[in-house]
């Protein structure tokens, strides 16, 4: 459903509802945590939100469009467009690849912590080696601006 990493734990993603869409984001209780977030939606999920039938009060349904997608259904759908594209066959790190990608966009830990339900600590552990590269660039290209000085 877009560029970016989905942000919320795989279960809770095939639980969400459309009733739980208000003021132009997701209300999301987190089913281990029980945190409850409001997480605003990307233009481009929600076009595609926008396009998407509503034949189930889920959003993501099973093939009759009755009831929520299964985890089997959507790990193997997931697995499938991820070996066509050479990526590694997983769905679990979802809430850590958008940390990484928030902390790349200049995110702080409190705003990443926002979006992905994670504590203070957890957003640490999941985003060290993205963190570790962007301050050893940052660092060279200090390094850099001062030996030109």
């Amino acid at each position: 459903m877009g560029r970016c990493s989905n942000s919320q734990r795989i279960g809770d993603v095939l639980n969400m509802r459309w009733s739980h869409i208000e003021d132009g984001a997701f209300f999301v209780k987190q089913s281990k945590t029980k945190k409850e977030l409001w997480v605003p939606i990307l233009p481009e999920r929600q076009a595609a939100l926008d396009g998407a039938s509503r034949l189930s009060v889920f959003v993501l349904t099973n093939e009759r469009g009755t009831n929520c997608w299964s985890y089997r259904g959507a790990s193997a759908a997931v697995r499938r467009i991820r070996e066509r594209i050479g990526a590694l066959p997983t769905i679990h790190g979802w809430p850590d690849n958008a940390a990484c990608e928030l902390l790349k966009a200049g995110c702080g830990d409190d705003l990443i912590g926002a979006v992905t339900g994670q504590s203070p600590a957890m957003v640490q552990h999941y985003t060290r080696k993205v963190r570790q590269r962007l301050r050893a660039v940052q660092a060279q290209q200090m390094r850099t601006e001062q030996n030109r000085l």
